[in-house]
């Protein structure tokens, strides 16, 4: 009985994610679809690939000795249709990108008006998450690109450094802790902060030179969103520690005000990644290039804001 190649999507999507749910949700179909599929394909193959329980789906010894081969399977298929778009000189398809909030906008934004530009054929669906989230949408293949604060494991993803930006202190307008250009690390010591919950890239940096110092931050609030992190600032006494990208759009609308972090500058690395888990088309491959060849202006504006660099 021949086997479709729709059917072994649907297997590797429940493989990578040990869910028919969430393998639904990956493959943008409904949950007895992908059932339905994976008992046509047990069904054809003669033999049970799953064991399913209560938590989840896990691979039986016939399905982890099909996993390699379907993925190969899947990816010459897709290997194929881009070989035919080569030729046509159409890229198209599409790519899921994951972007860090602190850094979504601007990023995107460049990046969006290339993509239509150049490559109308494809499909870009964009999402936001943590560090970790991302490393694990990566991972299992829900997503294809994405920009990190820290570099993904080798096994994971394909990774290369974007670019770096200065860390700042973020104030309410007016604050007398963005009175100055740029403010020393140890004035953290008597300042309250309110810092995300996740330990990105930005708090694992501040943390790490204030335990270097002997520093004991004081921390009033942790808030595991960057859009409420700067209501939070614009509204009260708190101060955040954040990158240039996160707060751009507030300082150039005079919501929020920001000095830099001196003594030491601490400066906050991106990274594009692209997930090992699927073999990459031509449309990921460009939208991974339009990403890498982003360039920021100079601190992503900061001088233009400020009169410093």
């Amino acid at each position: 009985m021949p086997i479709e190649l729709s059917l072994l999507n649907k297997f590797l999507g429940v493989a990578a994610t040990g869910s028919f749910s969430r393998a639904a949700t990956l493959l943008q179909t409904t949950q007895s679809a992908v059932s339905k599929g994976i008992t046509q394909l047990e069904a054809g193959l003669g033999s049970r690939l799953f064991d399913r329980t209560g938590r989840g789906a896990t691979l039986t010894e016939s399905g982890r000795e099909l996993l390699p081969r379907a993925e190969s399977l899947v990816a010459e298929a897709q290997a194929l249709h881009c070989w035919m778009a080569g030729r046509r000189d159409v890229v198209s398809g599409p790519v899921r990108l994951a972007l860090q909030p602190g850094v979504s906008w601007p990023l995107l934004e460049a990046v969006w008006a290339k993509q239509r530009r150049d490559y109308p054929g494809i499909a870009l669906q964009v999402a936001e998450g943590t560090t970790h989230q991302i490393e694990q949408w990566l991972s299992d293949g829900r997503c294809d690109v994405g920009v990190l604060s820290r570099e993904s494991s080798a096994a994971v993803a394909e990774s290369w450094p974007l670019f770096s930006t200065p860390l700042l202190l973020v104030a309410a307008p007016g604050s007398r802790h963005t009175q100055s250009p740029t403010v020393a690390f140890d004035a953290l010591a008597g300042i309250d902060l309110v810092i995300a919950t996740a330990h990105n890239g930005g708090r694992v940096r501040v943390e790490e030179e204030a335990r270097r110092r002997g520093m004991q931050l004081r921390i009033a609030l942790e808030v595991d969103s960057l859009f409420l992190n700067k209501r939070v600032v614009a509204s009260s006494a708190l101060c955040m520690v954040a990158a240039w990208p996160a707060v751009s759009v507030e300082v150039l609308r005079g919501e929020l005000s920001q000095s830099r972090l001196v003594e030491p500058e601490l400066r906050q690395t991106y990274y594009l990644a692209i997930g090992r888990r699927r073999h990459a088309t031509s449309a990921i491959r460009c939208v991974a290039e339009l990403v890498r060849g982003f360039v920021p202006s100079t601190d992503w504006g900061l001088s233009q804001v400020t009169g410093r660099v």
